[in-house]
């Protein structure tokens, strides 16, 4: 049994790992993508089109859909619905409303709101050392925000959609762990995301119509090609943070988020960046933060296969 938790632990930190990484691939993509595209025609491309090929990946294994019918899909579509689709809809006008520094530095505290919502819901036990390693994940992910990011601070509004959008995203992965864990990773994914893009459509409707501003994205043959790019990462990147969940839990899982901005250098490293020692230090506070949560003898029940 003590051998078995030991697996599942290495594999849920080896799939946060690999989902983080691509999903910090997905940031250049994103930022070429939103000079001509709308953020919300962008958010519901990106989640429709990654529901479609996790769907298609989930077809090949029979195994996926062995007895779909008891699958609680209701609910499943109120958790897409509300956790996934507005959680993106929020993040989307918060990066529109504030600056990158305040939305990163917000989005740290995705470990902690996980924490507080088990222990209000008598999921998870915090102990002192979960605390201390929650608070090594969110400074080590402010220092690799802030030192990798060069913009006013200051309350612009936006930063309070961040805060509904990282509760929302939290609250979609717990309950998509524990209530939904009797689908399987792939089509769990598959079919919240197919939903959560559909529910966008009828926002991006009303902007249409109303005039507002134009939704249409452009079509050029390298947008064409970023964009199904994007889609495959996005698809794969969600799947592999779904994975890990189940098997380390939300709060854990959510540490290895808060590397994403230091894997993002990594990456614009190979396109002329650089690195400093604050983003290096603040990526072995995440790692060690997340590392620490893991020798607790206590384990979070959301962890337990």
């Amino acid at each position: 049994m003590q051998a078995e938790a030991k697996s599942l632990y290495v594999q849920g930190n080896v799939f946060a790992f690999l989902g983080m990484i691509i999903w910090a691939m997905t940031y250049p993509l994103t930022d070429v993508l939103l000079g001509t595209w709308h953020p919300l025609t962008l958010a519901a491309t990106r989640i429709f089109g990654a529901g479609l090929v996790l769907f298609l990946i989930s077809v090949l294994v029979q195994s996926n859909f062995v007895g779909w019918k008891n699958w609680p899909l209701k609910r499943a579509c109120v958790t897409a619905v509300v956790g996934l689709g507005l959680s993106t809809i929020s993040m989307n006008f918060a990066f529109q409303y504030s600056n990158p520094v305040n939305i990163a530095v917000i989005a740290t505290t995705g470990p902690l709101v996980s924490a507080v919502m088990g222990m209000i819901r008598g999921e998870e036990k915090i102990t002192p050392r979960l605390s201390f390693a929650i608070i090594m994940a969110i400074v080590g992910g402010v220092l690799v925000s802030v030192s990798n990011l060069e913009t006013e601070l200051g309350f612009q509004g936006g930063e309070i959609l961040m805060i509904i959008a990282v509760i929302l995203w939290v609250w979609f992965s717990r309950v998509s762990v524990t209530k939904l864990r009797v689908i399987p990773a792939f089509p769990r994914m598959a079919f919240m995301s197919v939903i959560a893009g559909i529910a966008i459509f009828p926002f991006l409707a009303l902007i249409e119509f109303t005039g507002l501003t134009s939704i249409m994205p452009t079509w050029s043959d390298m947008e064409r090609w970023l964009s199904v790019v994007l889609i495959f990462g996005v698809a794969f990147s969600m799947v592999f943070w779904m994975m890990s969940a189940d098997r380390i839990g939300v709060t854990i899982a959510g540490m290895h988020g808060n590397a994403v901005p230091f894997y993002v250098v990594l990456i614009m490293i190979f396109f002329g960046g650089s690195v400093n020692g604050w983003q290096i230090t603040g990526a072995i506070l995440v790692a060690t933060g997340a590392t620490l949560a893991q020798l607790d003898i206590v384990k979070l029940k959301d962890a337990i296969a």
